[in-house]
């Protein structure tokens, strides 16, 4: 569902979650290597709505999975935090954001200019990423218990 006034462009994207066991442990936004720990929000995900927490940026999962012009949001599970840390030491810490985000199970966004896209970046430690960002006319997230929802500002731009 998109909600625009004249000033301002949002989208609503609709978090659907999986029944899937409870991942062992809880991990927290620490777990996640170099600009990937800094999102404008997060929330971790439980296994039913109430459950969820909020990290940062909201007061519920509803308002983290809000989409404005130039934000991204990423799932990140158990595993793929651990392979974007791993990678993360490889680089001596010098890993790009587009490089980590690579890893992210899903990432989706809304370019400047209003437009919903998916990003198909390929990397995930084997060669240069290249993100590429196509076009969708509307988006939605698959969670599992124990995902983190990350919404990044200003990272995705005009294609």
């Amino acid at each position: 569902m998109t909600l625009a006034t004249r000033d301002e462009q949002l989208y609503q994207v609709s978090v659907e979650r999986q029944k899937a066991a409870q991942a062992a442990g809880n991990y927290d936004l620490a777990d996640l290597p170099g600009a990937l720990a800094e999102p404008a929000a997060a929330a971790r995900v439980g296994k039913i709505p109430k459950q969820d927490k909020v990290l940062k940026g909201g007061r519920s999962l509803t308002s983290v999975a809000k989409l404005v012009p130039g934000a991204a949001l990423a799932v990140f599970g158990r595993p793929e935090s651990r392979w974007a840390m791993a990678y993360w030491r490889r680089t001596g810490g010098s890993a790009t954001m587009p490089e980590l985000l690579s890893y992210a199970r899903q990432l989706v966004g809304m370019t400047p200019a209003g437009d919903l896209v998916v990003c198909l970046c390929g990397h995930a430690g084997q060669g240069p990423c290249i993100p590429l960002w196509a076009p969708r006319d509307e988006v939605s997230l698959t969670v599992q218990p124990n995902d983190l929802v990350l919404r990044f500002e200003d990272l995705v731009g005009n294609q």
